[in-house]
């Protein structure tokens, strides 16, 4: 199965599994709620300028969506298409049956990674509409003006520097579920370190070299929106000494040299068999 065939079959894996459905309807869920939080906030406090009352344009909404993508919210939804297109494969015995019928273990990895950044693209897209719709509904609840937020040139800023993000979060993904083989395991594996290495990222000597501070440096979180528009735990300024968008490429090459070594263990049979 090649080419279209291929394509269609992990796009329609990944769209249809209930793991990433409810994943996404979570993450959308808690988006707009954040969302809705901040802008709650800012109405009481009569703050024209904060981030939150930006979603009520488009351009401001999709802002908002890039910072989400690139932080927690996108990494949760890169470990639910791991887990999806690979770890589930693992776990139910039927990655060594694809193996057998689409040869090229390599080649199938990197077009599951490939579907995987796709739709974690896609989920950006559709958070961008979400939040449009709940700043929309609280501009006109409210009847609260705004200041002059984002325009579509910083939106697609936002949106090509949280591209390099979710890059980063699918090659963490799949290495957790190529060590692992389950769907918990990835989940914790993905998200695990995260959230394990949060209360350390405000340690001084340790800012610098703390992977969430530069993911915040390189996408320009802005401080006034933490736990409103995007969910991340960094310093308040993180640009100060932080390494750029090497640091986070480098990563990422350590997690696919991670997948690589995992996936070789790989094996259509099992001795046994």
């Amino acid at each position: 199965m090649t080419g279209w065939c291929g394509w269609y079959a992990e796009l329609r894996k990944a769209v249809l599994s209930p793991v990433v459905l409810l994943t996404v309807a979570g993450a959308l869920a808690a988006a707009a709620a954040m969302a809705l939080y901040g802008y709650r906030n800012a109405y009481r406090h009569f703050e024209d300028g904060a981030p939150a009352t930006y979603l009520d344009e488009p351009a401001g909404a999709m802002w908002a969506a890039a910072q989400h993508s690139g932080t927690f919210l996108g990494l949760v939804v890169a470990a639910a298409l791991a887990s999806a297109l690979y770890a589930v494969e693992c776990e139910s015995g039927m990655w060594p049956s694809l193996l057998a019928s689409r040869p090229g273990r390599a080649r199938l990895i990197v077009l599951k990674a490939v579907v995987a950044l796709l739709l974690t693209s896609a989920f950006t897209v559709v958070l961008a509409a979400v939040l449009f719709a709940a700043g929309r509904t609280a501009a006109g609840v409210t009847g609260f003006a705004t200041g002059d937020g984002p325009g579509w040139g910083a939106a697609a800023q936002a949106v090509a520097r949280s591209l390099v993000v979710q890059a980063l979060f699918v090659a963490v993904a799949f290495a957790a579920a190529a060590l692992t083989r389950k769907v918990v395991g990835t989940m914790a594996g993905a998200l695990g370190p995260v959230v394990v290495l949060a209360p350390v990222v405000g340690i001084d000597g340790i800012t610098p070299l703390h992977p969430q501070t530069w993911v915040a440096a390189w996408l320009r979180l802005p401080e006034e929106a933490q736990y409103a528009l995007y969910l991340w735990t960094r310093e308040p300024s993180p640009g100060t000494g932080a390494l750029g968008v090497e640091a986070l490429l480098a990563l990422a090459a350590v997690h696919v040299g991670v997948l690589a070594l995992a996936a070789r263990g790989d094996r259509l049979f099992r001795p046994a068999d």
